[in-house]
């Protein structure tokens, strides 16, 4: 790939043109390039950059600390302007990174596949979208700057690795779907290396390993799942996951299992009930106020027979 490549998740890592970038090698430097990276849409207030990167500091030394770090990597960033790299915008009060076309980040990448997905069903996801995820998930090398623990780091780290669950999620329901069973097993083993507890993630994986013909995985994931729920949280597997285990062990899986799993894709939003559906209901609740009519008429006549023969 030719221009620039930034890497955030797992390993920080710059290139320009192929090329490792040089002059990015002291902590603090990578630490406010990722920041302003993270934050791009927006200029940064430089107190607030202060506070979040060196709050830690007398104040004083904390804005020597930002002028040095800042000058270090505008001196890094103008040694590569012939590549149309990253351009950083400041003045006395604000900093902002502006991302050329040419600029490819990860994580940014991850975050446009997220909002695609996002909110959508899984009979409303397109195959180049399926395509999307699976690209976004690969992307994922590992935690957010790995190895960084400031506190700032450790909670943009959590919303990459919710963002991250969430795609793979997707992307799984959506093997099960177009029933392609072998392919969604890694995503499966994927969120649950990253939590082993997932319940959710050992029944989507017990009816991938149960559709795809792997009776006996799909019994041992149940297994899986029992000692990993016990050990992590001290419960057992919901009911839901225990019918499924009965189902496989059975041999009689229900097709409502599977349709219920396609179902937990659907927006929580109410979608608008197409002509059809709408006459259906109409039909039904016309259905039951007849009945209720001739049950009334029933009582009321009953009720008169019975006053008439008091007389």
């Amino acid at each position: 790939m030719s221009g620039w490549k930034v890497a955030l998740l797992g390993k920080f890592s710059v290139e320009c043109n192929k090329t490792s970038l040089t002059g990015l090698e002291a902590r603090q430097v990578q630490e406010l390039f990722s920041y302003l990276l993270l934050f791009r849409q927006h200029p940064q207030p430089r107190e607030a950059l202060l506070e979040t990167l060196w709050g830690d500091q007398a104040a004083g030394k904390a804005r020597k600390t930002l002028r040095q770090v800042l000058w270090r990597l505008q001196s890094t960033l103008g040694k590569s302007t012939n590549s149309g790299g990253p351009e950083l915008l400041v003045d006395n009060e604000w900093i902002q990174i502006i991302l050329p076309s040419n600029v490819w980040l990860d994580v940014e990448e991850l975050e446009k596949t997220f909002r695609a997905i996002n909110g959508k069903s899984i009979e409303e996801l397109t195959t180049s979208e399926l395509e999307k995820m699976q690209y976004a998930v690969n992307l994922y090398e590992g935690d957010l700057l790995e190895g960084w623990y400031a506190d700032w780091c450790i909670f943009e780290r959590e919303r990459f690795q919710v963002m991250h669950l969430m795609v793979l999620d997707k992307l799984i329901q959506s093997c099960l779907f177009h029933h392609y069973y072998e392919l969604g097993v890694p995503y499966a083993l994927e969120v649950l290396r990253q939590d082993r507890a997932y319940e959710r993630a050992h029944y989507q994986l017990m009816l991938l390993y149960f559709l795809s013909g792997n009776r006996t995985q799909a019994l041992h994931q149940y297994a899986r799942c029992v000692v990993a729920l016990h050990e992590e949280l001290d419960v057992e597997p919901s009911e839901r996951t225990k019918q499924l285990y009965e189902q496989i062990r059975s041999d009689d899986l229900k097709p409502s299992l599977v349709r219920e799993e396609k179902m937990t894709s659907e927006p929580l939003t109410q979608e608008k009930p197409s002509l059809e559906q709408m006459l259906r209901s109409l039909k039904e609740v016309s259905i039951t106020l007849s009945q209720l009519e001739h049950q009334i008429k029933q009582e009321i006549a009953a009720s008169n027979r019975s006053s008439f023969g008091q007389r």
